[in-house]
C-alpha cells in the first residue's frame, strides 16, 4: 500500500498585461493571495504601441515587477505585442539574480509538472528569438546561438517534444492563441494549427489569450476540445482576469496529473478535471 502523500503543483496563469499599472498591480496582488508554484505570462505582457500616462508601466519597470514576484519559477510565452520592445524588457530583466524563461516549443518542468509552451502566429518573432538560449527555454543576453523561428506547422517540432518528454507532456499547453472552433475565443483569433496539435496529442488543458472580450461578453471560459479542457478567461482593462491551476500528481516524477482543478478570477468558479 503506498502511504506517499500526493504532490500539488499550483499554476497562476494571465494573459494581455499590456503594461497596465492596474494589472500589473492585480497580478502581485494575486501571487500573494494563492501563492503559486508558478506564474505563467501567456502572452503580451508588453504593449508594442507607444502610450504614456500614469496608466502604463515601462518596460523596464514590467521587468523588475515580475522578477520580484515572490516565486521561484515565472515562465513566458510570446504575444503579438511582444516585438522590439522585447529587448528592452530582457535588458532589464536581472539576470544575476534569476533566470528569464521563455517557453517555445520547448517544455519546462517544475517537479512532476512539465509545461508545454508554444509559439506566437501573429508579429514578428526575431526578436524573441534573438534571446533564446540553444537550449531553448533560457533568455540570455548574449546565447552563443539564437533559436530560428517556428514554423505555426506543428508536425515540423512537436512530435519530437513529445517523443522526448513523453506522456507528462501532455499535462499543461500554454497556447497564445485559442484552438479553433470553441465558444470561449472569436474566430478571427482562431489557430487551425494549434487545434490540429490538440486533435492529435489530446493534452489536459491548454490555455490561450489574445482575445480579451468574448469570455467576459459571454461568461464562457473553458470549453472541451475532443478530451482536452481549453481556457480562455479573457482580460479586462479595470481588474485582473487570471487562472489558477491546481495539479496533484502521485509521486515526484514528471508524469500526468491524477487530477486537475481550474478556478478562473474574479468569477471564482472553477472545473475538475
Amino acid at each position: 500500500m503506498n502511504d506517499a502523500l500526493p504532490i500539488c503543483v499550483r499554476v497562476l496563469t494571465a494573459t494581455d498585461l499590456h503594461q497596465s499599472r492596474l494589472l500589473y498591480g492585480g497580478l502581485t496582488e494575486a501571487v500573494r493571495k494563492h501563492s503559486p508554484d508558478v506564474v505563467a505570462v501567456v502572452g503580451d505582457a508588453l504593449e508594442a504601441f507607444s502610450r504614456s500616462g500614469k496608466r502604463r508601466l515601462s518596460a523596464e519597470e514590467c521587468a523588475q515587477i515580475l522578477a520580484d514576484l515572490p516565486i521561484e519559477h515565472v515562465l513566458f510565452t510570446r504575444g503579438n505585442h511582444e516585438d522590439t520592445n522585447w529587448s528592452t524588457f530582457a535588458y532589464a530583466w536581472p539576470h544575476e539574480r534569476r533566470r528569464l524563461i521563455g517557453l517555445y516549443g520547448t517544455a519546462y518542468t517544475v517537479g512532476p509538472l512539465r509545461i508545454v509552451g508554444f509559439p506566437c502566429a501573429t508579429g514578428s518573432e526575431e526578436t524573441w528569438c534573438e534571446h533564446l538560449s540553444a537550449s531553448g527555454d533560457t533568455m540570455m543576453l548574449y546565447a552563443a546561438q539564437h533559436r530560428k523561428p517556428l514554423p505555426l506547422d506543428t508536425h515540423t517540432w512537436l512530435p519530437g517534444l513529445m517523443r522526448q518528454c513523453g506522456p507528462s507532456a501532455r499535462t499543461l499547453w500554454l497556447m497564445r492563441e485559442c484552438p479553433m472552433g470553441l465558444p470561449i475565443a472569436n474566430p478571427r483569433v482562431y489557430n487551425p494549427n494549434w487545434t490540429a496539435a490538440v486533435e492529435r496529442y489530446s493534452p489536459i488543458v491548454t490555455v490561450s489569450g489574445h482575445d480579451h472580450e468574448t469570455p467576459l461578453e459571454s461568461g464562457l471560459w473553458h470549453a472541451l476540445l475532443g478530451g482536452t479542457r481549453c481556457i480562455n478567461v479573457g482580460q479586462a482593462e479595470t481588474v485582473l482576469h487570471y487562472a489558477v491551476l491546481d495539479f496533484e500528481f502521485e509521486d515526484s516524477s514528471p508524469r500526468l496529473p491524477s487530477e486537475t482543478i481550474v478556478k478562473a478570477f474574479p468569477w471564482g468558479s472553477e472545473v475538475v478535471i
